[in-house]
Order: structure tokens, then sequence, then C-alpha cells
């Protein structure tokens, strides 16, 4: 796409909603780093260029501000229970690494997949396996493992999907 091409294009958040029209361009060394725009009431604003998603009729991007908006603060030592009202501990730590986000509970560590925080921690058990789970005969998830969503990804590519899910009943 041409620079002179981008002038007066129709912003959109990565949600789909109308955010403005670009009015200029920033750039450094003459390359482009920031759409400079305004919205309907006239306020000005900055998308930097690698926040877009895709140029077109319409610019697309992904519009952090509004996801801010929508953020709440973390924080730690948060008293922790399970969905049946045990206490836990306090929240210690929150861990992102290869292997995704985790929360520190005392010393027990929780895939946020089973995390709900607000003025507390509610963490809820996942479904265990009752039974193994079998494709072609041989063994994909074994009796009293907890249906992670990796298992569930496991299970999924072996056809046995259908099958997890019932053997958690």
């Amino acid at each position: 796409m041409k620079l002179s091409d981008i002038y007066g294009r129709e912003v959109l958040g990565s949600d789909g909603k109308k955010r403005g029209w670009v009015r200029g361009i920033l750039g450094k060394g003459g390359t482009p780093q920031f759409l400079q725009c305004f919205d309907e009431d006239d306020r000005e604003f900055d998308i930097d260029v690698n926040d877009v998603e895709k140029f077109g009729e319409k610019i697309i991007f992904s519009d952090r501000a509004h996801l801010k908006s929508q953020c709440s603060r973390l924080r730690l030592g948060l008293p922790a229970y399970s969905a049946a009202g045990r206490f836990l501990g306090n929240l210690t730590d929150i861990v992102s690494d290869r292997r995704g986000v985790h929360y520190m509970i005392g010393k027990k560590r929780y895939g946020a997949e089973n995390i709900c925080v607000g003025d507390a921690v509610i963490v809820s058990e996942p479904r265990t396996l009752k039974d193994d789970v079998l494709s072609e005969g041989t063994v994909i998830i074994k009796k009293g493992a907890p249906l992670t969503a990796d298992a569930l990804k496991k299970a999924e590519e072996a056809g046995e999907y259908f099958q997890a899910q019932m053997k958690t009943i």
C-alpha cells in the first residue's frame, strides 16, 4: 500500500468498531512509526504501525488502549478458595512462561483456565478422568488425569475428544 493511500482511511479496532480516520503519519528515518488519527469528536490519537493488523479499504488495528479499559489491577496476596469454599492459601505469584500462565497459591501451581479473580481468587478443580481414554487400544490419557486444555487437545488430535469428555462424568 502506498503512503498516499493511507490518508483519510477509516480506522477500526480489532473488534470491528469504528475508531476514526487517519490524518497524518509520523516516521523516523523515513520509516512510518505512527498513524496520527482523529475520532468523530476531533480528538487525536496515535496508532503504532506495529499494532496495525490489516491495511486495506479500512485500517484494522489492535486497540490496546481499548483493551486496557477492560482490564483490572492484578494483586498478589489475595485469599484463594476452592469452588466449594475451602481456603487454599494466598496468591503468592503469577507466572507466565512457555507453558502458559499459572497462578501460585501457597506452593501449588494452578492453570489460568481454572482461575477466577476478583476480590478473592476462586479455583475450580479441573474435571478428572474416571477411566483411561483409548485410541485403537492405546492409552491416550490415563485415568485420574485432569482434563486440561492440553489433554483435550491431545484427545482431539487422536479423534477421541467426545470419549475424553464423557469419561469425566
